[in-house]
């Protein structure tokens, strides 16, 4: 069992004491839900996304009374399960927990999409805000990000960086950060699952730019070092991490965010509930302690109407990104 495997493991056995009621005694009146629901993670088991869907759909299911089970369905940054739910029936049976991705970044990178991300959903919660944390092999002997900069600065050439794939977070992230230092040269190599951390902490590739989630358990082990955060200002539960803007001395900031989404016409009432009973789940004391754990951050309460606002809004900071790593749409 992978690192990230057992991390998210023991994340979700966190909340186990919130189970000890017969589900049915939690059960709220009402239809909703009236059988399973299925809330699909378009990406890989294992991964930031997946730890913390599980961890809030699990206690939104215990408190509902009703049978939520979460499936990954990865492939194409997101689109394949992306589009799963966008074409599921609107009866609040299926559900998307996703980044910013398939929505704000994915138009621009691919020239065609298999669903409409403007008009094929309703948002129902904003859950989570995620600064990134700049890791490298600790093989390399350096502890220091200003240090790890001119160390990339002279070996371009020989080092490289992965991601989860072309225009995802960590290929932007990473694009933009050599850009800005003046090492282009540093080759991108694009990943489809996990094994991305397996490979950086191998020596395969030289750094990755991730959520501390993910990085976290392989800086613990003392396999990658942590440098610097991808957030505009030092992070809560790592102050002594300078941010990448301070340290490149230019504007820098990559942080994206997780959000539940349901097909357009799922009815309001559903929606409603939905977003309230997320938004308890993200009020628990154990639910924030394993947010500062795992390195998240949360957002004020939103309406879903507010929520849809946002996310329109986010991709015009998303499409500069896009422009700024210099991906051109394919």
């Amino acid at each position: 069992m992978n690192t990230q495997r057992r991390n998210a493991l023991k994340v979700l056995s966190g909340l186990c004491g919130a189970a000890a009621l017969p589900r049915f005694a939690l059960a709220k009146s009402g239809s909703y839900p009236s059988g399973p629901v299925t809330v699909v993670v378009p990406y890989g088991a294992g991964g930031s996304t997946d730890v913390i869907a599980r961890l809030l759909v699990n206690d939104v299911s215990e408190r509902l009374g009703g049978d939520f089970i979460t499936e990954n369905k990865p492939g194409a940054a997101g689109n394949i399960g992306t589009r799963l739910v966008a074409i599921s029936p609107a009866d609040g049976k299926t559900l998307l927990y996703s980044t910013a991705t398939p929505f704000c970044i994915n138009p621009y990178v691919y020239r065609t999409l298999p669903f409409d991300p403007d008009h094929d959903f309703a948002a129902v919660s904003r859950t989570a805000k995620l600064p990134l944390v700049l890791v490298a092999n600790a093989g390399l002997g350096i502890k220091t990000a200003p240090e790890f900069i001119e160390y990339l600065r002279k070996h371009q050439k020989d080092c490289s960086f992965s991601s989860y794939g072309v225009g995802t977070s960590s290929h932007i992230a990473g694009a933009i950060f050599t850009k800005k230092i003046g090492a282009p040269g540093v080759l991108h190599v694009p990943y489809k699952d996990m094994t991305a951390m397996s490979d950086l902490a191998a020596g395969r590739n030289t750094f990755h730019i991730d959520a501390w989630s993910v990085v976290g358990p392989l800086v613990k082990a003392g396999k990658l070092v942590a440098l610097a955060v991808s957030s505009s200002e030092p992070l809560p539960w790592a102050p002594q991490l300078p941010t990448i803007a301070s340290v490149v001395k230019s504007d820098y900031e990559v942080v994206t965010w997780h959000a539940v989404f349901a097909p357009r016409k799922t009815p309001g009432d559903i929606i409603t509930l939905l977003n309230r009973e997320f938004q308890k789940t993200l009020d628990k004391p154990a639910v924030q302690k394993t947010y500062a754990e795992q390195g998240f951050l949360t957002y004020p309460p939103a309406t879903p109407e507010e929520i849809d606002a946002f996310v329109k809004q986010d991709k015009l900071r998303w499409k500069g990104y896009v422009e700024a790593a210099g991906i051109k749409p394919s």
